[in-house]
């Protein structure tokens, strides 16, 4: 075993400024430093003109002498001895990428190493992954952070092992797998600069719990830095956006005269915003109000407008200033709130603030009248004293819309050896449940997921799983998501906390089954209950199950929803009606 460092200096390499630092994990090793003297007398079997040159000479090196290739700036984290242990081994850049910023050999004439000089000595690559990828017979592009094991002789890690300078804004995060840095570019970007910092102060362990530590203080902090500089940039800059959003609102509140009520809600909040659309008319798009004068405006438009009642559809900042404002002009007129969230929603910030709100408002008298989605929930509201409604969500699809649906599936091809299971709304945060729901399709023989929005770490649980994946990585709009929720064999909403979610309805309007969790009064006590309903949100196998039992039964279901939806609706009318008279 040849135990030689090879700095290969051409290539920017700052080796010798690490040098103090890495002395202790390279002490055993002979240095052997390559200037471009050296290289230009090596025997170089490509042109300079190959874009894959700077490789070739530093995979020469390798198999002419073995040992250990760097170039650029390295700083080992943690002992490599058991990396040398392998015949070879190098690792990703990042997920896509294949880096040759450090390589190892055991020995000279390495058989991969010279399957990959043939194929660079072709010129036809432009780039070192291709050439891995043909020489191994494997797509290595789509390395979703899972070591490459090729018969235990050539290794190639994820970036999180000797690449986790996350230049390119890519979702790097430093782990634990963590064993060097190194540095591609002079130019480090700030955050990453801040991060290493506190790495090379504290250790991995006490770089982790510093980054927890300033997680939680940002999470904090967050709304009210927001609000303020929205406010800031109103005032000093007079923020055109803003104002036509209030200009507009202002609008749409004239063609409402002397109507009955309004109904307010956030544009930007689109789940709230088509259960409000499927419920009501009048609806008023409002986003946050940041000062009383604006609140002011508003509010007198509505009064001088003669509108009844104004409810409020969720509650975001500002809106308490407005149905203050509303109540101080005019004591008379009604105010409700439909809130959509549920109890255990609370542990976040904006949702407990906007309960806490909502809820004081209707203490002090300005809100009359507190509406809910969730069922569990109304009887306790009601024991503490609040004027409480139940507002039963439903689906009600327009007839052009369900006509644009079918056609776009009939002129859909799909593959019969695939079965694609939708996943949506698959957000990071706890109540999404998205790992357990992934790893759950991944049982399901054959499967396909669809994922909105398919972010970097749903990528890398779905290659763990061995799962194949599809998606967007941002949300799309309702229409377009429910062309491709009708595309699928069936739709999984098997989420830890809900109220009455639009998604397994809407799956279902356009004739695909979906599952949903124990946590909404969904197919309550009916039939449907023992095909749809998972009473174990975290039970991985009990959700795979499910989704097989399912789709055995996916016509006796569809029937069975048919008999359901119309109680549904017939009681949803009914509720909004009790809702409207309170």
């Amino acid at each position: 075993m040849n135990k030689t460092v090879y700095c290969v200096s051409f290539l920017n390499n700052y080796f010798n400024k690490s040098k103090k630092y890495n002395e202790k994990y390279l002490s055993s090793f002979d240095k052997v430093e390559y200037d471009a003297s050296k290289i230009e007398n090596m025997k170089i079997a490509i042109s300079k003109t190959n874009k894959l040159y700077d490789d070739y000479v530093k995979l020469s090196i390798l198999y002419q002498n073995g040992g250990l290739v760097i170039d650029k700036k390295l700083k080992i984290i943690k002992n490599l001895d058991i990396f040398f242990e392998h015949d070879l081994f190098l690792g990703f850049c990042d997920d896509k990428t294949i880096g040759t910023n450090i390589i190892w050999s055991k020995n000279p004439k390495n058989e991969y190493i010279k399957k990959i000089l043939d194929k660079i000595e072709e010129d036809v690559y432009d780039n070192i992954t291709d050439v891995f990828s043909d020489v191994l017979g494997q797509d290595l592009k789509n390395n979703y952070n899972t070591i490459v094991n090729i018969d235990n002789k050539l290794l190639i890690y994820p970036y999180d092992y000797f690449y986790p300078i996350d230049y390119n804004k890519c979702g790097k995060d430093i782990t634990e797998n963590l064993k060097t840095v190194i540095y591609e570019k002079n130019y480090v970007p700030f955050k990453q600069r801040f991060k290493f910092f506190f790495l090379s102060l504290f250790g991995l362990a006490g770089y982790r719990y510093i980054v927890t530590l300033l997680r939680t203080i940002k999470n904090k902090i967050a709304r009210k830095k927001y609000i303020l500089s929205e406010k800031i940039r109103d005032k000093v800059f007079k923020s055109k956006g803003y104002k036509e959003q209030i200009n507009n609102s202002i609008d749409i509140i004239e063609k409402y005269y002397n109507k009955d009520y309004i109904i307010m809600h956030n544009p930007r909040w689109l789940g709230v915003t088509s259960a409000t659309k499927e419920l009501f008319e009048n609806l008023v798009p409002l986003q946050e109000i940041y000062n009383k004068k604006d609140a002011k405006r508003i509010a007198e438009k509505i009064v001088s407008f003669s509108i009844k009642q104004v409810i409020f559809s969720a509650f975001c900042f500002g809106w308490e200033d407005l149905a203050r404002q509303l109540k101080s002009i005019n004591g008379e007129i009604k105010i409700k709130v439909f809130w959509h969230g549920s109890h255990s929603q609370v542990i976040d910030e904006i949702n407990w603030k906007t309960n806490t709100e909502a809820l004081l408002l209707h203490k002090e008298g300005t809100i009359d009248v507190f509406g809910t989605c969730k069922e569990s929930i109304l009887e306790f509201y009601k024991s503490q004293d609040y004027k409480t409604a139940y507002i039963m969500n439903t689906v009600r699809l327009p007839e052009e819309l369900s006509k644009d649906i079918n056609n776009n599936k009939e002129n859909t091809n799909k593959s019969v050896n695939e079965t694609k299971i939708g996943l949506y709304a698959a957000g990071l945060d706890w109540r999404k449940n998205m790992y357990n729901q992934l790893a759950a399709i991944s049982l399901v023989q054959n499967s396909i997921a669809d994922v909105i929005p398919l972010s970097y770490e749903a990528k890398v649980f779905a290659r763990k799983c061995k799962l194949k994946v599809e998606g967007l990585e941002k949300g799309v709009k309702r229409e377009e998501l429910l062309k491709r929720i009708a595309l699928n064999d069936i739709n999984i909403y098997v989420t830890f906390s809900e109220c009455a979610p639009m998604l397994p309805i809407e799956s279902m309007e356009v004739g695909v089954v979906c599952l949903v969790g124990d946590n909404n009064h969904y197919f309550k006590n009916t039939e449907l209950e023992k095909y749809l309903v998972v009473s174990r949100e975290d039970d991985v196998v009990s959700i795979s199950e499910k989704i097989k039992y399912a789709l055995e039964n996916k016509d006796k279901i569809m029937t069975l929803y048919k008999e359901w939806k119309k109680q549904n609706d017939s009681l949803s009318l009914q509720s909004v009606k009790d809702f409207l008279k309170m």
